[in-house]
């Protein structure tokens, strides 16, 4: 722009018999090397602007070049675009004040013109900047609201993506797990013990059946079902037992305090959890004697499987995807968690959860 805005202005001054040539391209070349810091130094802009216009008015004439006169306006637009606070209204100031000192000391112009010249080069450029700026900072402030959004839409889609792969890995890790224990288990005495096996069928088919609603339900939350469906909670643990037992482990269940209502995010992370503690025992530890325990405190429910049977390699496979997942629903709910290995070389699995989940 600077480079337009120069090249008219010489061509006129050049282009035209006046006097003192020379100081006119001086003063041009003063007056238009502003507009190069209109975006980065906008008061400088406006100071080299008005200081041209200025001198050239007063030591020589008024300058009255087109592109001298479209720098001004440029000028004036600059400090409304791009200053900031005070050295806004500064800027326009003094691009007044060379705006000014070109009519006053003009013999050909009339001050009652100082007010509308100093309108149409500095006010109305000023205020179309001011009202640049303006839109500009809304659009910046709305790319980044619609950035953190996507931000925040993208965490909330990998968080329902987690949620939901942690509860298909407790479904079918715990139903996978029973099937496959008493599928062999019926298959050892279906020659010698027919009852027996029958009741392992039984248990799959019981299993296999809880397995199918539990993803159904899963499934409808990625398709157009009933998503609000509950998930259910501690009322679900004594079919949760039953199935440990009938997988030969003997489960003993202690509850102490006084029962509360839980909060369902609550409710449900502790079924989870029970759920996964027994999974573990059936695969690790097989046959062994396994306490599970739920202590009501004022303000929390405290979850505890043990096995006090030695633990062993599963032979039904485990990554740890699914400690990992319960260590994620209990920190989610701002409880504690811990999982290892006891003194006597079982395993315990322990969980505070907060009665209200925030």
């Amino acid at each position: 722009m600077s480079a337009v805005l120069m090249g008219v202005a010489l061509f006129e001054i050049l282009g035209t018999p006046l006097d003192q040539p020379g100081a006119r391209v001086a003063f041009a070349v003063l007056t238009v090397s502003g507009v190069l810091f209109r975006r980065s130094r906008p008061l400088l802009c406006a100071t080299l602007v008005s200081g041209g216009m200025t001198l050239q008015s007063v030591l020589l004439e008024s300058p009255d070049e087109i592109g001298v006169l479209l720098t001004v306006i440029v000028a004036a637009f600059a400090v409304g675009a791009y200053a900031a606070g005070r050295a806004r209204w500064l800027g326009v100031a003094i691009v007044g004040v060379g705006v000014s000192a070109a009519v006053l000391t003009d013999p050909s112009d009339s001050i009652a013109n100082l007010a509308p010249t100093l309108l149409l080069f500095a006010g109305l450029p000023f205020a179309l900047g001011l009202a640049f700026s303006r839109t500009h900072r809304d659009i910046a402030a709305l790319q980044m609201e619609t950035a953190l959004l996507a931000d925040e839409a993208a965490a909330a889609v990998e968080e329902e993506r987690r949620r939901i792969a942690r509860e298909l890995h407790d479904v079918v890790a715990h139903a996978v797990t029973l099937i496959a224990v008493q599928a062999e288990a019926g298959s050892s005495v279906i020659d010698t013990d027919r009852e027996t096996a029958r009741k392992s069928l039984d248990a799959i088919g019981k299993v296999s059946r809880e397995a199918l609603v539990e993803l159904h339900r899963l499934l409808d939350l990625l398709g157009e079902g009933d998503a609000d469906q509950p998930e259910g909670g501690l009322e679900r643990l004594p079919a949760l037992l039953e199935g440990a037992r009938s997988a030969g482990l003997t489960v003993d269940v202690t509850e102490s305090g006084d029962r509360q209502v839980l909060h369902p995010g609550t409710d449900h992370c502790a079924f989870r959890i029970l759920q996964e503690g027994l999974t573990n025992a059936v695969r690790h530890a097989s046959g062994s004697m396994v306490q599970v325990r739920l202590r009501y405190a004022p303000t929390a429910l405290e979850v505890t499987v043990e096995s006090l049977g030695k633990l062993h390699t599963s032979a039904y496979g485990g990554t740890g995807r699914g400690l990992v997942g319960v260590r994620e629903r209990v920190l989610t709910l701002g409880g504690d968690f811990s999982a290892g290995s006891t003194d006597a070389g079982g395993f315990r699995l322990r969980a505070l959860l907060p009665l209200e989940a925030p």
